[in-house]
Formats: structure tokens, sequence, C-alpha cells
């Protein structure tokens, strides 16, 4: 196996593991706010613990997310000027703006590490409430490094994609749907009989 796939799988891998935690993180989110209403509301006993909670698992649900976003090419683009590029100058724009992600994303990532130390002096009170056990923002901070860390790393691999030619945006937005659009409008020979 070459070094390529081999570091391709342990990216791949690596994605799968993320794309699951964040799923449990929104799955808690959900669940765990629709127990604070439930509480509030309904049994008018209002937890202590369930908006941090929530807050804690939204950061997380967020966090492992986004690198997953950046690997599949999912985030939100504004791509007027880049689908009326083409050739070189579109290769160009696209690792411009990858190498540009990429810089973001570990600057991120090492001003986060740098905070790490704060958060783990700073306790979450009602999960600490709740727990009995001192519980620090060390575990929501310590996501953001290894979220914006992935996130850079995928983006430095789509970086190399891109100067390789090798990137999944179409060439035209309109040229790349008109074939499917043509098939959905063609009259079939059930609409030339009649």
């Amino acid at each position: 196996m070459s070094a390529g796939r081999a570091v391709r799988g342990v990216l791949s891998g690596a994605e799968r593991a993320l794309f699951v935690v964040s799923g449990v993180a929104i799955t808690l989110v959900s669940a765990v706010l629709v127990l604070q209403v439930f509480m509030r509301y309904v049994l008018n006993s209002p937890t202590v613990w369930s908006e941090e909670f929530a807050t804690l698992a939204f950061v997380w649900c967020v966090m492992t997310a986004i690198p997953v976003a950046v690997r599949r090419s999912e985030h939100i683009a504004v791509t007027l000027l880049l689908d009326r590029l083409r050739g070189k100058v579109r290769r160009a724009f696209v690792a411009l703006g990858y190498a540009l992600s990429a810089g973001l994303f570990g600057l991120v990532a090492v001003y986060a590490a740098m905070m790490l130390p704060t958060g783990a002096r700073q306790l979450m009170t009602g999960l600490t409430i709740a727990t009995g056990t001192d519980i620090t923002l060390l575990a929501m901070y310590v996501v953001v490094p290894i979220g914006m860390g992935f996130s850079c790393v995928y983006a430095v691999e789509k970086l190399v994609e891109a100067l390789r030619g090798d990137f999944d945006t179409p060439d035209d937005a309109v040229e790349a749907n008109i074939a499917e659009a043509e098939q959905l409008v063609a009259p079939t020979s059930q609409d030339k009989d009649v």
C-alpha cells in the first residue's frame, strides 16, 4: 500500500469518527433541550445542568462537523466569480481558497490550544453542581483545537487535490446541470404522440 493511500485511509477513518461524534452530539443537544422544556414547563422543576450540557454538546457538534464539511466540500460558498473561471486560473483560485482556509484553521487551532489552561481553571457551574465533580470549561475548549486541527489537515488535503487539478467543484454550475435539466424537460415519445 502506498503512503498516500495509507494517509487517505487514516483521514477517512478520522472523518467517520468526527461524523459520528457530531451526530451523537446533536442528538444529545436535541434530547436535553426537549427534557429541559418538559421539566421547566410541564413539571415546573427546571434542571440546573441542561443548558450548560446542551451548550457543551453543541460546541462538540459544530467543531466536529466543520472538518467533515471541509473534507466533503460541503461548506457554503459564493461561487459567482469561480463559476466564470476556467483552467489554470480556476485551479489557482480554488487552491488559494484552500490555502487561506488551512491557514485560518491552523491559526485558530494554535490559539485555541493556548486557551486550554484557562479553560481548565473555570468551572461549568451547572454541571459541577449536578454531578458533584469539578467539570471545567476544558471539556468544551478541548474540541476546538481538535476540530480546527482536522479542518486544517483536510484543507491541506483539498489544496493538494486542487494543485493536481483534481478538485470537486463543477466547471460551471449551469453547464454542469444542463444535461440533467434537458432530460427533465425533453419531450418523451408519449409527448410526441399527443
